[in-house]
């Protein structure tokens, strides 16, 4: 297998993506996953993604098909299940130890994934761009402040948009031979969803139907880079 993951036989490749396991994050994974299913189109592309979040991808052209687990489950059970599945390379998107570990005792020959504190589990330990931000997590005290107050709350325009978390994923699918270009995540709402969710946002159905941007909002949600950017 070449160092870009691709084998040198020309057979297509059995890519398993170990997902983020909270939704903000996952959202922040989608442009990077679109990346890496238009870099490799004829390669198969499985997500491990916690159960909480399997509903967000089963409907996603990024991803051939969803493995969900549970944190209750060993980490050595749920790499016997991956065991199984003969994967030929792991891309790995948290920076946790956990994840690797997984792809590790499951014996998948490539590891790709930023090496932080786990570089033994890799074999490809991708460097962190230049660009790079590590975020701060607030505190409580701070976000009631801000709730009370949020006139307070200004964008920080001192902190280039290079440097938000989402091409932070696309540099890692980069070294799979994917473009880091920033795209807007997309999220796609099927028919059976929109039943349920339109009328959470009271979109009722003849309005939904004389709008065609109300319906749009329903069968799909893109955020911008301004957007992003705030």
């Amino acid at each position: 297998m070449s160092a870009d993951g691709t084998k040198r036989s020309g057979k297509p490749t059995t890519i398993l993506v170990r997902g983020v396991n909270w939704l903000g994050d996952a959202i922040m994974t989608i442009p990077a996953l679109e990346a890496l299913r238009e870099a490799r189109p004829a390669d198969s592309i499985t997500l491990l993604s916690h159960s909480k979040l399997a509903d967000l991808w089963k409907s996603h052209s990024a991803v051939d098909r969803v493995i969900g687990f549970d944190r209750s489950e060993p980490v050595w059970t749920l790499a016997r299940r991956l065991r199984g599945e003969r994967f030929d390379l792991a891309l790995i998107l948290p920076n946790s130890v956990r994840s690797a570990l997984e792809c590790f005792l499951a014996r998948i020959p490539a590891r790709i994934g930023y090496a932080r504190h786990r570089g033994l589990f890799l074999t490809n330990r991708v460097r962190p761009r230049t660009a790079e931000r590590r975020m701060r997590k607030r505190s409580g005290a701070e976000i009631r402040r801000l709730i009370r107050h949020p006139e307070i709350s200004q964008p920080n325009t001192q902190i280039p948009l290079e440097a938000h978390h989402l091409h932070d994923y696309l540099h890692l699918v980069a070294a799979l031979g994917a473009p880091a270009t920033p795209r807007a995540p997309r999220v796609f709402v099927q028919p059976d969803e929109q039943q349920v969710f339109c009328p959470k946002i009271r979109i009722g159905a003849d309005q939904e139907r004389g709008n065609p941007d109300l319906r749009n909002e329903c069968r799909s949600r893109i955020w911008s880079r301004q957007t992003l950017a705030h």
